[in-house]
C-alpha cells in the first residue's frame, strides 16, 4: 500500500489523501468487493453506520437523501449521495454534512488493469469548517479514517482468495452466534420436519448453517435463486427447501413490489392478499402499479427467535445493491463525461436516476452508443469509442445517467414462478389473492389430463375400485408433474389441471406421463387408465377460487379445449406451444402434423398439433432425448 496527502489545501481546510495498492487478480475478478460500499461500512465499523435515511423531493423534481446516525450521545445529519460507478472500473460515494466539524467525506477508487492483475488507486477528500476541524485533521483523523477502509478492502480481497467456495460476491461466513439450548433445539427440529416433507431435498442442515452463519446482510433478503447459483444446486430445490423452511418456522416470508426504475423494494407484505395495486417509489419519484409478473418478489429473512438482524442501513444505494445498474455517473449540466466501460452484448435501458424518459438498446458488444440528456429525454447518440461509454447532458442540472441491464431478474423469484410451485401450494394455504382481486400472469403453460371413458370404467369395477384407481393416478401424474417443475393446480372429478413455468417443462411432463402409462397399468387387476392430454401456453390471470390460487381466462379454456380434442394415450398442443424453440427442439425430427379443429367457446377454427403413440418422442430417467 502505498500512501501519500496533498496538504496544499490545508489552510482552506480540505485534504486529499491518495493511496494505491496492486492485486494479482484482473479487475472482474475482484470488483464485487470494491462495488459492495454496504458490506465494506460494515467490515469497516464506519461511525456514521448503520444509519437511517429518508429520501425528499425537491421543487424541481430531484430528490435529496437525507440521512442520520447516532455516535454516542451525538446525532449526525448529512446529505447522501446516491453513489457512482462503472463496473470493473470506478466507484464514488460522497456524504454533505449538515452541522458538525466536518462538512464533507468523498471516497473514490479507480481499478485499472496491470498485466493479469489490477492497478487500484484510491481518493480520499475531506472537508471542514472549524477550528475543531482544524484539530482532527492535525491530529490525523483523515489518515486514521481511510487507511482502515484500504486495509480492510486488501484484507477481503486475500480472504476471497484463500476461501476456494467464495465468488467474491460476499464476505466468508461469520462465526454462529451463541445460541441458547432452546433454540439449538428448535432448529433440530425444524431442520428434521423439512427432511421429513417431499420438500427437503437434503439441504436443511445446510440452510440452518447458513442462517447461522452467513453475513446479516446477506439475511435481509434470502432469495433462493441466488442461493441457488451460488451454492451449485438446483434452482427449484432451494425454492422448495425454502418454502418448507417457512412452514417450519425457520425463514419468515414477504412479498415486495419493487421499482421499475431502481427495482427496489417500495412495498412489502407478508400476506399475498394484502399486496397493494399502486406503489410509490421516493428515491425515483414515481408512482407505479403493481405487475404481479414482473415487478413482485418473494423474499425470506430468519425468523427473529433464530437470528436477530441489525436495523439501518450501511450503504442504501451501491453497484452491488443494484448489480443490474453497470453505469451511473453524475454529469454536469451542458457536460460530458466519458468513462472507460466493459459492457457486453446484450439489451440495456439508459435513463437518469431522477424521473423522466428512458431508451432501450440493443448492444451487440462493438460501440455504445452515446447516451444523451436533454430535459426529459434520454436517448441513444452516435457510437461512443469501443470500449468507452461517453454521457453527454444537455439540460441546465446535474444529472446522473444509468446505464443497466434489463436482464434484472435472474435472482428474483417473481408472483408468476412461486405460484406455479408446487411446495407453496401445498405447504401455504393461507397465501391468497382476497377476494375480487386478481394478477395478470404474464405467460404460463397450462395441461389438462382427463381418463378416457371413465364413466363406463366406473360402471365395470365399480365406485369403490375406481375411487382408488383415480386417487393413485392422481399421484402417478403429480409426481412428474413435480419433476418437471410445475404444480397441480386442481383436480376436477378425474380431470387435472397443471401449471409449468416453461412450456417445455408441461411437454416433458405430458410425455413421461404418457410414456409411463404402460407401467402404471401392468399388473393391476382393474382395468387401469388411458389418457388425454392438452396444452396450451399463454397469458392468463390468477384469482383466488373455492380457497385455492387458481388460474383464469382464454389459455385455461383453450388448454381444456384440447385436451378434449385428444382421443386417448395423445397429447394435443396449441400452435403457440409448437412456436416454442425449446418445444422444437424437444420434438426434433417428430414434429407432429398441422389440424384445423372447432373448439366449444372458440368463434374461428384454431390450429393444434397431435402428438401419438408412433410420433411421441422417447423420455428416460425423467429426461427428454431431446433436451
Amino acid at each position: 500500500m502505498d500512501f501519500q496527502a496533498a496538504n496544499e489545501g490545508f489552510m482552506k481546510r480540505h485534504r486529499t489523501i491518495i493511496m494505491e495498492s496492486r492485486f494479482d487478480r484482473p479487475p472482474e475478478e475482484i470488483w464485487s468487493i470494491f462495488g459492495d460500499t454496504e458490506r465494506l461500512n460494515q467490515a469497516v465499523g464506519t461511525p456514521f453506520a448503520p444509519y437511517t435515511a429518508e429520501d425528499v423531493l425537491q421543487a424541481d423534481g430531484s430528490v435529496i437523501r437525507h440521512a442520520h446516525s447516532r455516535v454516542g450521545p451525538f446525532t449526525f445529519r448529512w446529505r447522501e449521495g446516491f453513489g457512482e460507478w462503472v463496473e470493473y472500473r470506478h466507484v464514488r460515494q460522497e456524504r454533505l454534512f449538515d452541522s458538525g466539524p466536518i462538512r464533507e467525506l468523498n471516497f473514490d477508487v479507480r481499478l485499472s488493469p496491470d498485466g493479469i492483475g489490477t492497478h487500484v488507486r484510491y481518493e480520499f477528500f475531506v472537508r471542514w469548517s472549524s477550528v475543531v476541524g482544524d484539530i482532527l485533521v492535525l491530529a490525523g483523523f483523515a489518515e486514521k479514517a481511510t487507511k482502515p477502509v484500504v486495509e480492510t478492502l486488501e484484507r477481503l480481497v486475500a480472504e476471497s482468495v484463500e476461501n476456494k467456495e467464495s465468488d467474491g460476491k460476499k464476505t466468508l461466513p461469520m462465526a454462529p452466534e451463541a445460541q441458547s439450548g432452546d433454540i439449538i433445539v428448535r432448529i433440530a427440529d425444524a431442520v428434521a420436519k423439512i427432511d421429513k416433507s417431499d420438500y427437503g431435498h437434503g439441504l436443511a442442515s445446510r440452510l440452518a448453517t447458513y442462517l447461522a452463519t452467513a453475513n446479516p446482510l446477506d439475511l435481509r433478503r434470502v432469495r433462493p435463486l441466488e442461493l441457488a447459483a451460488d451454492w451449485g444446486e438446483p434452482p427449484e430445490q432451494l425454492i422448495e427447501v425454502c418454502v418448507a423452511a417457512h412452514a417450519a418456522g425457520l425463514l419468515s416470508m414477504r412479498w415486495e413490489i419493487m421499482c421499475p426504475r431502481c427495482r427496489g423494494g417500495k412495498s412489502s407484505t407478508d400476506v399475498l392478499s394484502d399486496l397493494e395495486r399502486e406503489v410509490h417509489c421516493d428515491a425515483c419519484n414515481i408512482d407505479y402499479e403493481r405487475d404481479f409478473t414482473n415487478n413482485v418478489e418473494l423474499v425470506f429473512s430468519p425468523e427473529p427467535w433464530l437470528r436477530k438482524l441489525p436495523s439501518g442501513d450501511f450503504c442504501m444505494m451501491g453497484a452491488a445493491t443494484t448489480p443490474h445498474v453497470k453505469v451511473q455517473c453524475d454529469v454536469e449540466p451542458g457536460g460530458i463525461r466519458n468513462e472507460e466501460a466493459l459492457l457486453p452484448p446484450g439489451r440495456y435501458r439508459i435513463r437518469t436516476l431522477d424521473a423522466g424518459g428512458s431508451s432501450e438498446i440493443d448492444f451487440d458488444g462493438d460501440a455504445f452508443p452515446e447516451v444523451v440528456v436533454q430535459d426529459t429525454t434520454v436517448e441513444p447518440g452516435p457510437p461512443s469509442a469501443a470500449g468507452q461509454i461517453v454521457m453527454r447532458n444537455q439540460d441546465d442540472k446535474r444529472r446522473t445517467v444509468v446505464v443497466e441491464s434489463t436482464i434484472w431478474s435472474d435472482i428474483a423469484l417473481t408472483g408468476p414462478k412461486v405460484i406455479a410451485a408446487q411446495a407453496f401450494r401445498d405447504l401455504c394455504p393461507e397465501q391468497l389473492l382476497r377476494p375480487g382481486d386478481d394478477v395478470a400472469i404474464g405467460r404460463v403453460a397450462i395441461l389438462f389430463s382427463d381418463l378416457k371413458g371413465s364413466t363406463a370404467l366406473y360402471e365395470e369395477i365399480g365406485d369403490s375400485r375406481a375411487y382408488v384407481l383415480v386417487r393413485e393416478h392422481f399421484e402417478f401424474i403429480n409426481a412428474r408433474v413435480r419433476r418437471w417443475h410445475g404444480a397441480v393446480v386442481k383436480t376436477i372429478g378425474d380431470a387435472v389441471m397443471a401449471s409449468f413455468p416453461e412450456s417445455v417443462d408441461g411437454l416433458s411432463a405430458a410425455l413421461e406421463i404418457q410414456a409411463d402409462v404402460a407401467a402404471f397399468n401392468a399388473g393391476r387387476e382393474d382395468a387401469g387408465i388411458e389418457l388425454k392430454i392438452g396444452l396450451h401456453e399463454g397469458h392468463c390471470i390468477a384469482v383466488t377460487t373455492d380457497g385455492v390460487l387458481d388460474y383464469f381466462g382464454t389459455s385455461i379454456n383453450l388448454a381444456a379445449r384440447l385436451q378434449g380434442q385428444s382421443r386417448g394415450g395423445e397429447i394435443v398442443l396449441s400452435e403457440t406451444m409448437i412456436k416454442d424453440p425449446s418445444v422444437v427442439r424437444l420434438l426434433g425430427d417428430r414434429m407432429p402434423d398441422r389440424e384445423s379443429v372447432m373448439l366449444s367457446g372458440f368463434a374461428v377454427p384454431m390450429n393444434c398439433y397431435r402428438i401419438t403413440e408412433q410420433t411421441r418422442p422417447e423420455v428416460y430417467a425423467g429426461r427428454s432425448c431431446h433436451s
